[in-house]
């Protein structure tokens, strides 16, 4: 029983029964039926696989269609050109010839069969990548900002993530034993044998997010994340770190005590003592978390309950000393890095960032990345707001890289409306099985709505970050946003506004149940004010904060709505 008498949730009693996640897997992958039972979904989860249907498709026995997401795992987002070869080919011969990239610097595949699950994670595994972990009650795939230049400080970063989310991972020999060793996954295993020393028998209430990035850059939303640290650089070198605890997007609709909440700073620690802090951290979310309302299971409410001081003390008697105080922290960067930059002082190697719209590739996109991958043999980098980085490339790669961009028509990121450019979207429908309405399939139109309404306004260029969710979960941060879309019910939105251009500040809710054709008119009067009132170089986000969100409601929504 949690500490506070309350019930068990039912996934606590699946994860304990599950041998260290092997459930029935093994029995069910050698089945003849169409889908995974209710208890093998939630194990599923954790070898990064959700069962999903297709909610387009309406039978009149009401038969559901189903396949899987996989998920990969791709620590700090970065790929060799081997490696994202090796997934593109993979996209051609399972699900539907699409790769997505995450909110998290991963990859997804959408619409794969049962049958095909096995041989799809060998692949995966042997590209030298996986998907433990992907989902489920762990720690998940642990970001970075994508920015790859050429210092010691910001190369070394990328080894904490790496050790991090290499240490973090789950110690079980089922995701080896079920998808790489068949028969061996089919024998009676001693699950007694191993050991989870960090996640014990029942892991996480919840899952857990961790990131990493440069003072100044805030490419990742280091605020949305369960646990963040920030590299403070010296002299090119690794100073140290802050480190923030507690954020977290999801929230549940109609349960007050669920909400987005913006991560708090810590303490400030010696590079060599990152792993020590995750690992205590991740610790505190085990003990204290709830596991009586998975809702509720986050550290953001274990903080918020507990209080800060009380954090600091917990994770001070667990791993034997006290962090300095957190460092003041500045930021100069939320916008991704699109399109070119040098790598290094010198201009000897640059990289390009590719606007990806929702992270889809597929179609033509799909195959230019592919061709430049294959011609120039970049490095490349999925990004946490779902864009794609071509690294390492030399002077004389920049025309051919255009070349190929312009012969296969794909837009380069200039090209592209401001609103557009600057926006994030989840998959929703047809594929979530929690999503309430469209996101991934609506952002184009809404997003050239609002681009329509703000130049209208006399705001014709002008940088406005949108983010969109097809429910209230938050998967693609919309809370930290300028202007959050987030689904209701079908076709139906809230408006949340006045998230800082720097992703720093929550936005708050402007309206509920707003008409999908109708979230550009209701924005238009704001819109014109902001025009007409802000002070110099004051973002829309930032505009609507100074105003107040509740004043422009009183102002404008009776008019526009």
């Amino acid at each position: 029983m949690p500490e506070n008498g309350k019930k068990l949730s039912g996934a606590e009693f699946v994860k304990a029964a599950s041998r260290r996640l092997r459930g029935t897997l093994a029995e069910e992958l050698a089945s003849d039926a169409p889908s995974f039972s209710k208890d093998a979904t939630l194990v599923l989860k954790f070898h990064g696989i959700y069962q999903q249907h297709d909610r387009d498709l309406r039978r009149a026995e009401a038969k559901k269609e189903y396949s899987c997401m996989v998920r990969v795992s791709v620590p700090g987002g970065v790929l060799r050109p081997e490696q994202y070869l090796a997934l593109h080919r993979l996209a051609g011969q399972v699900g539907d010839g699409t790769l997505r990239i995450t909110s998290r610097g991963g990859v997804q595949y959408h619409y794969v069969g049962k049958r095909s699950l096995r041989d799809l994670i060998r692949a995966i595994n042997a590209a030298g990548l996986n998907t433990l972990a992907a989902c489920g009650d762990v720690v998940r795939n642990v970001v970075c900002t994508a920015a790859p230049f050429d210092t010691p400080g910001q190369k070394s970063l990328l080894e904490w993530v790496r050790l991090v989310d290499r240490s973090l991972k789950p110690k079980t020999r089922a995701y080896a034993e079920i998808w790489l060793d068949g028969e061996r996954a089919a024998s009676l295993v001693d699950a007694a044998e191993e050991s989870e020393p960090l996640y014990g028998d029942t892991y996480l209430p919840r899952k857990f997010k961790i990131g990493f990035t440069c003072e100044g850059d805030n490419t990742v939303d280091i605020y949305a994340h369960d646990l963040g640290f920030v590299a403070h650089i010296e002299n090119g070198e690794v100073a140290g770190f802050t480190f923030l605890a507690g954020g977290g997007m999801g929230q549940t609709n109609g349960d007050r005590n669920t909400h987005p909440r913006l991560a708090d700073p810590v303490g400030f620690i010696p590079p060599e003592r990152v792993l020590d802090v995750a690992r205590a951290v991740v610790s505190i979310h085990r003990d204290f978390g709830d596991r009586a309302n998975r809702r509720h299971a986050r550290l953001k409410y274990v903080i918020e309950e507990r209080g800060l001081a009380w954090f600091r003390e917990e994770l001070a008697r667990r791993i034997g000393w006290q962090p300095e105080p957190p460092r003041p922290l500045a930021w100069t960067r939320h916008a991704d890095w699109l399109g070119w930059h040098a790598q290094d002082d010198r201009g000897e190697r640059w990289f390009f960032g590719l606007r990806v719209v929702s992270g889809r590739l597929g179609g033509a996109l799909l195959e230019t990345v592919a061709e430049i991958v294959s011609e120039l043999q970049p490095e490349v980098r999925f990004t946490p707001q779902q864009n794609l980085i071509f690294a390492n490339l030399p002077p004389e790669a920049r025309p051919a890289l255009e070349g190929i961009l312009r012969r296969r028509g794909a837009a380069f990121p200039h090209e592209l409306p401001p609103v557009l450019r600057h926006s994030m979207a989840c998959p929703a429908l047809p594929t979530c099985g929690l999503a309430l309405t469209d996101s991934e399939r609506v952002l184009p139109d809404i997003a050239a709505d609002i681009q329509g309404q703000a130049d209208a306004a006399g705001a014709a260029g002008e940088v406005i970050h949108l983010r969109m969710t097809g429910c209230p979960n938050g998967c693609a941060r919309p809370y930290t946003a300028e202007i959050g879309i987030v689904g209701q019910s079908p076709r139906l939105y809230s408006i949340y506004l006045g998230g800082s251009p720097l992703a720093t500040r929550l936005a708050v809710l402007y309206s509920h149940n707003i008409p999908q054709d109708r979230i550009g008119a209701v924005l238009r009067p704001l819109l014109d004010a902001w025009v007409r009132e802000r002070r110099s170089g004051e973002s829309f986000g930032d505009f609507c904060h100074r105003a107040g969100v509740d004043a422009l409601r009183e102002r404008f929504l009776e008019v526009s709505a």
